[in-house]
């Protein structure tokens, strides 16, 4: 999945490669039913509108926690919430884009 935006005022495209769909954590019932949150996380990388790998954005990304953690949170936005995505899924599913 692809998700254009800007890093540092630069624009460039966030390619979600693989995504873990969060799973909310459990805490009442009997113990053997509880569980922490899991997921929630996936692999992804900044590249040029092109497409391509970027020395520059990798530096910058880098360079400004503030803007990872944004990206970070753009990320599980769009692919936690269906409305961005057009369609429901299941906790136990995991998305490979490649």
């Amino acid at each position: 999945m692809d998700i254009e935006d800007f890093l540092c005022g630069i624009r460039c495209i966030i390619r979600v490669h693989h995504w873990e769909p969060h799973q909310a954590a459990k805490v009442f019932g009997p113990p053997e039913d509880c569980h922490p949150s899991e997921g929630g996380y996936g692999e992804w990388e900044v590249l040029t509108p092109r497409g391509c790998r970027s020395k520059r954005l990798d530096t910058l990304l880098e360079t400004h926690p503030d803007e990872h953690d944004r990206i970070e949170e753009l990320i599980f936005d769009k692919m936690e919430n269906p409305r961005h995505r057009g369609y429901e899924h299941d906790a136990r599913d995991y998305y490979d884009y490649e």
